[in-house]
């Protein structure tokens, strides 16, 4: 999300401190005013919401399309008089074959007055905003599709002396942004790239979480971008997963000129994933110290490049070429043999499929069997149209990246089996236990 969807909510947020005398306003009132944007019968339905309708106070709302049908929905904050924890809720309607559905409702914390969470629905995204603290809020962006209730995305915004840190993830599009202004507005630190979640191999991926990174945007053509012309000359699908002993990759590459690799000094088509061991656990591209921000623009001393080449589809098989700025242990070096990496043409360019053993890593898989663990990690796509001009090549990547540069890389994502990255809710989830039951489940 842009710093200006922040402002304006906050400014939304403003409004309701006038408008509203800091007291809300009844549900009987709320429903005079959502007459003038849906018919007698979706009033009907919100009149039948809530079973005590005079305790439930009105602090914020708005009407929008989250569900992306081009019919407004409607979302609203409220409070249920004589709750004594300092909690409002999120309630979001969806226009589903004419009648307002009640898709999500969420509780959130205030601090002082309950107008401190507002809805806001905005680019086919319900927002709430929440204040944490003095000088600190976050907002959280839900979208309904398909029949579920998606946590797209949060964006946080916090003073620190005289510097602002602005930082979004999409849990929806996997990307994360970081932006880093002075109080002259000079901006100190920026970033942006993709988070690649890695699954349990053989884990189903419900609908509703996303796994798939999608490299489709000029945003994350570091070099080249003036040889790209657009999705149809190169855009890569990268989905990953591990197991007790690899982390797999999957690249599946669109490409109208496919340059293969026949001879070892040739140029080709290839893709390169690089890790730095330096940066795990966490990934840290910079620390706020004395009110100055510390970039990690280093090189790491833990660098590991694993080169794949597709091979030319007939004779030559793809394969790996493996390079680290690191002393390998004997194990490490064994683990090499391991490598493996398979290719295969289709309709529209080709795909790849590889295989890194964890122990080259020095990755132990039951340290990721609490919560997530995360290695700074980018994958570039280099793509050739014409193998007697190289210096044309096209750069796709998950970062703006610079192998030399600590703070450009991205992240793999190592999730937990017991944990998902993102949230989703199936509106039907019931409907359907309850067609289970009958059936005997």
């Amino acid at each position: 999300m842009r710093k200006n969807a922040f402002i304006t909510l906050f400014v939304f947020l403003s409004l309701f401190y006038t408008s509203f005398s800091q007291s809300g306003i009844s549900y009987s009132e709320f429903l005079k005013r959502a007459e003038d944007y849906f018919n007698s019968d979706m009033i009907n339905d919100l009149r039948k919401a809530f079973s005590n309708p005079q305790r439930i106070v009105i602090w914020s709302w708005d009407v929008g399309d989250f569900s992306g049908d081009k019919n407004n929905d409607l979302a609203f904050t409220y409070r249920i008089t004589g709750d004594r924890e300092q909690n409002v809720y999120l309630r979001m309607y969806a226009d589903i074959d004419g009648f307002l559905v009640n898709v999500g409702d969420f509780p959130f914390k205030f601090i002082d007055l309950p107008l401190e969470v507002g809805a806001n629905i905005k680019d086919g995204t319900c927002f709430v905003s929440q204040k944490i603290k003095t000088g600190a809020w976050k907002i959280f962006g839900y979208r309904l599709f398909n029949g579920a209730v998606i946590f797209k995305e949060e964006f946080s915004s916090e003073k620190i002396d005289n510097l602002s840190v602005d930082k979004t993830t999409d849990y929806y599009h996997l990307t994360e942004h970081t932006k880093i202004t002075n109080d002259k507005n000079k901006v100190l630190y920026e970033n942006k790239y993709f988070n690649i979640p890695s699954y349990h191999r053989g884990r189903l991926i419900y609908h509703g979480y996303s796994n798939k990174v999608i490299l489709d945007e000029v945003d994350f053509v570091p070099r080249g971008a003036y040889w790209w012309n657009g999705d149809k000359d190169c855009k890569a699908e990268i989905t990953s997963a591990y197991d007790e002993d690899f982390i797999y990759f999957q690249f599946i590459i669109t490409d109208d000129i496919i340059v293969k690799k026949t001879c070892d000094s040739c140029y080709s088509d290839y893709i390169s994933v690089w890790f730095d061991l330096m940066n795990i656990g966490d990934v840290v591209h910079y620390t706020i110290k004395n009110n100055k921000v510390i970039v990690n623009d280093t090189m790491s001393r833990a660098l590991y490049n694993f080169v794949i080449y597709p091979g030319d589809f007939k004779d030559i098989p793809a394969y790996v070429q493996a390079y680290t700025s690191d002393n390998l242990t004997t194990i490490q070096q064994i683990s090499t043999s391991q490598i493996k990496a398979v290719s295969n043409l289709t309709e529209n360019g080709y795909v790849v499929k590889a295989r890194i053993p964890l122990s080259i890593l020095g990755v132990d898989i039951s340290s990721i069997s609490g919560d997530f663990y995360k290695i700074a990690c980018s994958v570039e796509i280099h793509d050739i149209d014409n193998e007697f001009r190289p210096d044309e090549e096209t750069v796709l990547a998950t970062s703006k990246f610079n192998y030399a540069n600590s703070s450009t890389y991205g992240a793999i994502i190592f999730v937990p089996s017991n944990q998902w990255y993102g949230e989703t809710n199936n509106i039907y989830r019931q409907e359907i236990y309850q067609v289970l039951l009958e059936f005997g489940y």
